[in-house]
């Protein structure tokens, strides 16, 4: 399931003298032979809703903001051109970030879009200020998160899953991270590990308090027992075996980072499910609250058929103001 004809690489940074994410995007396309587009999205509300601009002073310095930041791209395509990799530059005047990179991925029918990701804080989590959180959620196509410089060289990959849908994903969802974990591990010549974990105690209420309560034993086997059976019905077809196969006890947040560096994964695969409002603040993400504690790659896969909520054209177009 992991097919790449077309990918993007979304930069922040068109004038850097390297990027980990082009280099990684240039590593994928070797091995299937997808083509590459580098893009960037910039857009100045100062600028655009500058009354003392005129229309066409306006569009010549956007014009020439765009022009430079191409520039800069096409030097950081150079090195995948020369390589054989079809390869295209695309600058966009348009806002905001995240919903830009959807919106050009949707345009071109992209199916793979590569990022680059750094550490964020608690709160950036909560309120979800940041665009890699934003793409999690709302991105159609699976979305690589690059931490790492390191290659591809016969990788562990370790794919995240939740067997019984403890957190309400839909029930297709694993077999789809599975899958697509064994083709990409395939692909370069990997293996393939699946893991999950799993709480024997269930959260009692105290006020305003709510502490986890041991679950009773009868009860705590028999729910081992069914987690178990689940995970092995689920990752049966893939023959892990006991070393490639991971059932824990543990909270993912805490024990999945470190099942990660046990095993020196080059990539986990996750799944990804958009949800809004309080109750994502209370349930959180497992992709959400572990990306920031790996130190690999993660590469988020949506539902079959998720829908994004984000408009194919920019709802809020500048606007601009005629000379006082």
């Amino acid at each position: 399931m992991f097919e790449s004809n077309h990918i993007l690489v979304a930069l922040a940074d068109p004038a850097a003298k390297s990027s980990p994410a082009v280099a990684r995007a240039q590593e994928i396309a070797a091995k299937t032979g997808a083509r590459v587009t580098l893009f960037h999205s910039l857009y100045s509300p100062y600028v655009a809703g500058e009354q003392f601009y005129s229309p066409t002073d306006l569009q010549r310095d956007i014009e020439a903001a765009v022009t430079a930041r191409k520039r800069q791209l096409e030097r950081l395509a150079k090195p995948l051109i020369e390589a054989g990799i079809v390869t295209h530059v695309r600058v966009r005047w348009d806002y905001p970030i995240h919903e830009s990179i959807i919106r050009e991925a949707m345009r071109e029918g992209i199916d793979l879009v590569v990022v680059g990701s750094h550490r964020h804080g608690a709160a950036a989590r909560l309120v979800l200020s940041n665009t890699d959180w934003q793409l999690i959620r709302l991105c159609p196509c699976p979305v690589l998160l690059v931490k790492t410089a390191r290659r591809y060289d016969r990788p562990r990959v370790l794919v995240s899953v939740d067997p019984l849908h403890a957190h309400a994903k839909p029930a297709g969802l694993d077999a789809r991270l599975l899958a697509t974990g064994d083709a990409f591990a395939e692909r370069f010549g990997g293996k393939l590990h699946a893991a999950h974990f799993y709480m024997l105690t269930t959260p009692l209420a105290t006020g305003f308090m709510v502490e986890p309560l041991p679950l009773p034993t009868e009860i705590a086997e028999q729910h081992s027992r069914d987690v178990r059976k689940a995970f092995d019905e689920l990752t049966a077809k893939y023959a892990l075996g006991a070393r490639r196969a991971h059932l824990r006890l543990g909270i993912p947040v805490e024990e999945l980072p470190d099942l990660a560096a046990e095993l020196d994964a080059h990539v986990v695969v996750m799944g990804a499910v958009s949800r809004s409002g309080l109750k994502r603040l209370f349930i959180g993400h497992t992709a959400e609250r572990v990306i920031d504690r790996l130190k690999c790659d993660v590469l988020i896969v949506k539902p079959e058929g998720f829908r994004t909520p984000v408009p194919k054209k920019a709802a809020n177009r500048p606007v601009v103001l005629p000379p006082l």
